[in-house]
């Protein structure tokens, strides 16, 4: 399990986050965004009450507003206070179609049943105690309320794994330890535990990078900057830069989806 104080850290605003969704956004293959497919997955019945978790930058609604139901009660929550404040930012002229509200996963402040709708993406794998989330998501879900979370597999950025191990062999870059937590190989096990009718869809994509300094400021905004210093920054994205001189783009796998649960009659 990772490092209480390093998610604390790695997510104390939402720069390190948007660093990497820009490397996403402009190296990605799938023309269709991710935060659209993720929207269109999302069933709103009438006057939804929807509650998302680990809302980060509010990229899924800024990147929809005009398709949010108008009689929907939306309320963003983080652990973090910097980013629900980066969201209020990004959101600005929209603010008054959402409640934000700084909540651990682990103890929802919300009565049984309140909500028609949970959402949870790439967050479910960096919490220290799941199986009380999941029950706690399920408590606070309606009876046929629907649960999505979206997380990724263990060959997620594989071959950033090499490429950074190649660079210093006492480095190490790997997400299996969070696929491992909750991911698209085991999530659906975990989720039948509280929900039913657990479905997954993937997302097809991949990366093909095309210049360094992107990719180096991915590599740098996780943990591996513990590491590569910023004084080895320049170094190492010379490193970059020869391989793509050779290789003219640097082919990276992304392995994406959305789990879609239902809470039990």
């Amino acid at each position: 399990m990772e490092n209480s104080s390093l998610i604390q850290e790695q997510y104390a605003n939402s720069k390190n986050f948007a660093t990497r969704v820009e490397l996403n956004r402009r190296f990605g293959t799938n023309p269709y965004r991710w935060t659209s497919w993720v929207f269109d997955q999302i069933k709103f019945p009438e006057r939804a009450r929807v509650l998302e978790l680990g809302c980060g930058n509010a990229l899924l609604w800024r990147s929809n507003l005009l398709r949010i139901p108008n009689d929907s009660h939306i309320i963003l929550s983080d652990f973090s206070e910097g980013m629900l404040k980066d969201a209020k930012n990004i959101l600005n002229a929209a603010l008054d179609k959402f409640q934000f509200k700084i909540i651990n996963a682990e103890q929802i402040p919300y009565f049984n049943g309140l909500f028609d709708i949970v959402i949870a993406n790439y967050m479910l794998y960096h919490i220290p105690d799941l199986e009380k989330a999941l029950s706690e998501i399920s408590r606070v879900l309606k009876t046929s309320g629907k649960f999505y979370a979206a997380t990724f597999g263990l060959d997620y950025m594989k071959e950033l794994t090499e490429l950074v191990s190649n660079y210093d062999n006492n480095t190490s870059f790997s997400l299996r330890p969070l696929a491992r937590v909750f991911g698209l190989e085991n999530g659906g096990k975990m989720l039948r535990k509280y929900f039913e009718d657990v479905k997954m869809m993937k997302y097809n994509d991949n990366l093909e990078v095309t210049e360094a300094e992107p990719l180096v400021n991915y590599i740098l905004s996780t943990k591996v900057n513990k590491i590569i210093k910023d004084s080895n920054k320049e170094d190492f994205k010379e490193y970059i830069v020869n391989i793509l001189k050779i290789r003219s783009k640097i082919e990276i796998t992304k392995e994406s989806g959305l789990f879609m649960a239902q809470k039990p009659k």
